[in-house]
């Protein structure tokens, strides 16, 4: 199986937070970033997201629009105030350049204006997309009961914003379509009125708020990659207006045919983004190998106009493991594509199939700087940064043995 790839956008992110230079970030379908706590990984990715929501408002709203966020210090206060960044995070050395799919973002310094720019294929290729921003806190919705209604925010930030998602996709798995969670294969998500877990062997509803705390992690990145991924190709949330505004400039004899496909792009979503904090959350190991393989088939079965990708936080060496043996099987492929190989066919994962350079993967080291963490001639996906406690054992344990047995 061979899937397209399109012309990936870039990011490279200077002095923001604890992030002192990401060097320039390729955005492959799917994006691993991995660091000790504190040391950037969220602040990447809400940066990266950023620009991206940007991207996409720009393409889908009217030109009344498209110049807000390049006046005064909009870009930056947007960004502070969905993403909840303290103003220290930003100083007059912070530099972000996204170089995207039809637009360029450049922002120096914190008090500047930011530069966006429309690429010359921006009005006849411009497209909708959606995207997702699956916080860490994402448990809350079972954990505690009302918070959508608990929770009080003066503003739209990452976390109301995430709430109000929930509410769009939990209903629309009832007790006729229930789903099924890859975390634990007879568990059933089902929307009654409030949230039930449906457990499959003894045909009993369990609300989630007394589910494991791996179930109440897992099902919201389940229910939301499951939902949303159906979306592409489908018609996006618009307005009544927006939609007569497009039928009428459809009408036009002499719109051409570059625009009126633009037009039409913009009604329909044509590629799905999430952006996951780490999945692996009160998982047991082969529940960690479950979801990634789970996210991966959503993003494989996407078939959108445009490239969709995944991008993950983790701590796991589990996820990199998962990750590591896609990669080999993307190899097998490969080399069963040129010379057929007797059985390869039958033990490949279509499902999660996609070309070894799909994959990216970088530490943030102590100095706050990016490190590729892909081995170009293997290639897979260095585990050595992550996985420094089997090295301090096997020492430790080493040196109680000279102590024990001279």
């Amino acid at each position: 199986m061979h899937i397209k790839i399109f012309v990936m956008a870039t990011i490279h992110i200077k002095n923001v937070g604890p992030l002192r230079d990401t060097g320039e970030v390729t955005l492959n379908k799917l994006l691993l970033v991995i660091g000790k706590q504190s040391s950037g990984k969220s602040t990447f990715m809400k940066v990266l997201c950023h620009c991206r929501w940007i991207e996409k408002t720009l393409m889908v709203d009217d030109d009344s629009h498209a110049s807000d966020y390049g006046q005064g210090r909009e870009f930056m206060n947007s960004l502070m105030t969905f993403h909840r960044f303290n103003v220290d995070f930003f100083s007059a050395e912070s530099y972000i350049k996204y170089d995207g799919d039809y637009i360029t973002i450049e922002q120096q310094g914190n008090e500047s204006e930011a530069i966006i720019t429309r690429k010359a294929s921006f009005e006849s290729k411009r497209y909708n997309t959606k995207l997702c921003f699956i916080p860490s806190e994402r448990n809350l919705i079972s954990a505690v009961k009302n918070i959508d209604k608990a929770y009080k925010a003066t503003e739209l930030d990452v976390l109301l914003n995430y709430l109000l998602e929930w509410d769009e996709v939990k209903d629309f798995y009832g007790r006729k379509n229930p789903l099924s969670l890859s975390v634990a294969p007879l568990l059933y998500y089902n929307d009654g009125g409030a949230d039930f877990i449906y457990i499959n062997n003894n045909n009993k509803q369990l609300p989630v708020f007394y589910a494991s705390s791996g179930v109440q992690s897992a099902m919201p990145i389940e229910v939301m990659i499951d939902r949303y991924s159906a979306l592409v190709g489908k018609r996006a949330s618009i307005s009544k207006h927006d939609w007569r505004h497009i039928f009428d400039e459809m009408k036009d004899s002499e719109m051409s045919q570059d625009a009126l496909v633009s037009k039409v792009g913009k009604a329909y979503y044509q590629s799905v983004q999430f952006f996951i904090e780490e999945p692996e959350q009160n998982l047991f190991p082969m529940s960690q190998k479950d979801l990634v393989l789970n996210i991966v088939s959503h993003l494989v079965a996407v078939q959108g106009q445009q490239s969709s990708m995944v991008v993950m936080t983790t701590h796991s060496p589990y996820v990199l493991s998962v990750v590591n043996e896609l990669m080999a099987e993307a190899r097998l492929d490969a080399a069963n594509w040129h010379t057929p190989i007797a059985g390869a066919d039958d033990f490949i994962n279509h499902k999660c199939l996609m070309p070894q350079d799909s994959y990216s993967a970088f530490f943030i080291n102590g100095s706050g700087t990016f490190e590729d963490l892909i081995d170009r001639d293997l290639p897979m996906v260095s585990g050595l940064q992550l996985d420094g406690v089997s090295d301090w054992v096997e020492e430790r344990i080493a040196q109680i043995n000279k102590f024990i047995y001279g």
